[in-house]
Parts: C-alpha cells; sequence; structure tokens
C-alpha cells in the first residue's frame, strides 16, 4: 500500500512482553542512519515510544468517535435499537425512555440505521488523537492514542495508518510498532507492510501465540515475513522446538541473546543500540539492520 520505493516493516507480537515495541524503536534508530526513517506507534491504547523518543509532538489532530443522542419526542419507543446494539449500550426502560451507557457504546452507529422514526440523532465525542514528531535528525514518529473512554481500538488503529500513509513517500523506511494480539487492528497493520517480523520468545506461550499470529499472517496475502526469537538463553526455554517450528514453516530468524542491557535500557526510556551499543543484543540488532538494508537497496 505504500508509494515509491519506500521500505514499510511492521514489528508485531501474539502477546505483550516480548520485546516489540524496544526492537521496534531500535529498529527506527539504526533505520535512521541509512535513510530518512518513520517510526508509526500504532499500539493505540498504550503507546509508549514517546517514553524513549522524548519530543514534544508538532502537530495534533483530534479524533471523534459518534455517540447516539435520542431525541425523545420523535422516539415511540419501539426497542429495535436496543435490540440490535450488539454492545447493550441501549437500556429500554418500558414507558419512559430509551437510556444510554456510554462506557459500553463502541460509535457504531448502527442504532441510527435502524431507528424508523429518526430519533437518534449524531452526537460526537473526542476519541483520541494523532500526533507527529520530530524524534532526531533523520527520524519522525506519528504516535495515535486512544483516550481510556472509548473502545474502538481497531478503528484507532486503522485511522493512525491511514494518516502516516499519506506520508509514506517522503521516507525511505517506516516503522510500525503494533499493539500485541492477533485480531483485526493486527491485520490492518499487516496489510500496510512490505515485511513482517514478528517477535517471540522460547518460551511455550511464546510459541503458542506466534502460531496464532502466523494463521493471521497469512490471510494477509503475500507478505514477507521475518522471525526475531527475543531473550534467548533463559532458563526453562523451549528455543529447540521453536527453531524446528520455524525451519518447518520455512521462515527465517534471528536470536536476540537475553542481555541485562536491555533490561537497563527499558528502565531508563533510553535507546539499547546508541547508549549502550557494545552489548550482545545491540549487536545482533545492529547486524540484523544491516541486513535489511540491504535487502531494500
Amino acid at each position: 500500500m505504500n508509494g515509491g520505493l519506500t521500505k514499510v516493516l511492521a514489528v508485531v507480537g501474539g502477546k505483550g512482553g516480548t520485546g516489540k515495541t524496544l526492537l521496534a524503536l531500535n529498529l527506527a534508530y539504526g533505520l535512521k542512519h541509512y535513510g530518512k526513517t518513520l517510526l508509526v506507534d500504532v499500539d493505540v491504547d498504550n503507546p509508549c515510544s514517546r517514553t524513549f523518543i522524548k519530543s514534544r509532538p508538532i502537530s495534533r489532530e483530534i479524533v471523534e468517535e459518534f455517540r447516539p443522542r435520542i431525541d425523545e419526542g420523535r422516539c415511540r419507543l419501539c426497542g429495535l435499537c436496543v435490540q440490535n446494539c450488539h454492545q447493550h449500550a441501549l437500556i429500554l426502560i418500558p414507558g419512559k425512555r430509551i437510556l444510554l451507557m456510554p462506557e459500553l457504546c463502541e460509535g457504531c452507529g448502527v442504532c441510527r440505521l435502524v431507528c424508523p422514526f429518526q430519533a437518534i440523532e449524531a452526537d460526537w465525542i473526542e476519541a483520541g488523537y494523532i500526533e507527529e514528531h520530530k524524534a532526531v535528525d533523520g527520524l519522525d514518529a506519528i504516535i495515535g492514542e486512544l483516550k481510556p473512554t472509548t473502545r474502538r481500538t481497531p478503528l484507532m488503529i486503522l485511522k493512525t495508518l491511514r494518516y502516516a500513509e499519506k506520508k509514506f513517500k517522503d521516507y525511505d523506511y517506516v516503522v510500525i510498532d503494533s499493539p500485541p494480539g492477533t485480531g483485526s487492528g493486527i491485520y490492518a497493520v499487516m496489510n500496510f507492510s512490505d515485511l513482517i517480523i514478528a517477535v517471540t520468545e522460547p518460551t511455550r506461550l511464546g510459541l503458542r501465540d506466534f502460531m496464532k499470529l502466523y494463521k493471521l499472517y497469512e490471510k494477509a496475502g503475500s507478505k514477507e515475513i521475518f522471525a526475531i526469537i527475543n531473550k534467548s538463553g533463559l532458563r526453562g526455554e523451549i528455543l529447540e522446538e521453536l527453531r524446528k517450528q520455524l525451519m518447518e514453516m520455512g521462515i527465517s530468524w534471528i536470536e536476540i541473546p537475553y542481555d541485562e542491557k536491555v533490561v537497563k535500557a527499558y528502565i531508563e526510556g533510553s535507546i539499547l543500540i546508541e547508549d549502550y551499543p557494545e552489548s550482545p543484543a545491540a549487536k545482533t540488532l545492529e547486524s540484523f539492520i544491516r541486513k535489511l538494508v540491504g535487502r531494500s537497496s
């Protein structure tokens, strides 16, 4: 979906805690030495890249979300809106009124479509925002964030991706940091990318979630996928089993060793390859970045 020669890399992970965001940030900071790079953070429920890039936004666009407003003068209390609200955000109080539970509403608008009396009007709330940042020379960032009171995570992910896509042509590389999971939002991320970098860890849970992620990847069509086994070297790991699985699936991978400097960088909010370039994990990442650049040149 990108234009020109831009290379769009999506960093995904089936479960939280694999180190996905830290890897996405370090890839973005490493790639900026080879071409103008854009980091897109679509972990809209918990975007933490702002903590690491330490910059103020240069622009902010508000994202609005639909909320129904009941015109009680027109409403006949037929209950069709209540019956068709899959989130159960509307309650019929017989003989009195339709009550909205805003914390349950996902803003789908079905209630307005099914009302035969045109008694539901459109109201709008601030659902979140999309920020642009100038991180450092050669690296910009776009960050989407959903307000805690709203529930439409996949839609906010898509809006952030579409906002960012308009700028892809201005960059040599784009790194998308996705939320954990295997839902529709991750599917959208995959469709906006050229290369999918799946981050996992050598544990039973890591392998299980990687397989879920791979099933989603298969639905995304003709995309490339590459695996990163993070935290290699932990006790109780199933590294050999994971390697065998990747080999059988025909997926290339690299292994990033468990490294105390990674933990230190995360706590400090620093960039591993810049602040601890001699650490084993940083050296592995730098080698991977050079490989990525060689593939795209």
